[in-house]
């Protein structure tokens, strides 16, 4: 028998049922910022690298500093949820909001796909896990879609045409420019210089 003590520790086994939304914002702990609903299952997502949240960070504060100064939309950063779906909820590492679509910004969430989504990966990604989130960016309609792998030190941008991804890989010595947040581009290593 199951002591009360180890069934509080194991929360989510409860692989049987599709959780919602609702069933995710209910039984993950508040501002804990280590879970994500992919699919109807929570998933929790490992603690990130120094190198992770050095580019997290940088990237962040140079995207903000650029929409804020261009006045184009708000740039965030995890953890902050992000609603797909009743069954998909993402916290991508950053994210851009076009000025002509403040109103997905929500009181506790965003409602619906952001233009921009980018991804920086850790030890602790699946190849499902990143296939999942680039299908369902792709399904809901996330313009630009940047995955950023620090160990290969490449970024591939992935852009919706037609409703498919189209993708370019850039090496971190090499200039990546933005469509979803026009006018911006960034060279990722000297982001970390």
């Amino acid at each position: 028998m199951i002591s009360q003590a180890t069934a509080a520790a194991r929360p989510f086994k409860t692989k049987k049922k599709r959780l919602t939304y609702e069933d995710y914002a209910r039984l993950t702990p508040p501002d804990s910022g280590n879970y994500e609903l992919h699919n109807g299952q929570i998933i929790h997502m490992p603690s990130p690298t120094p190198l992770h949240q050095d580019m997290v960070g940088e990237l962040y504060s140079h995207m903000k500093a650029y929409a804020k100064a261009n006045k184009l939309g708000k740039v965030y950063i995890a953890p902050l949820d992000t609603l797909f779906d009743q069954f998909n909820t993402f916290q991508p590492d950053v994210l851009f909001i076009s000025k002509e679509r403040l109103e997905i910004i929500g009181d506790k969430k965003i409602e619906a796909a952001p233009d921009l989504v980018v991804e920086v990966l850790s030890g602790g990604n699946t190849r499902k896990e990143m296939l999942h989130k680039k299908q369902t960016y792709e399904t809901f309609g996330v313009r630009e879609y940047w995955l950023i792998d620090l160990k290969k030190e490449t970024v591939t941008q992935y852009l919706l045409q037609e409703g498919e991804f189209k993708s370019t890989r850039f090496s971190f010595d090499e200039e990546t420019v933005s469509v979803a947040l026009p006018g911006y581009k960034v060279c990722l290593k000297k982001v970390l210089d």
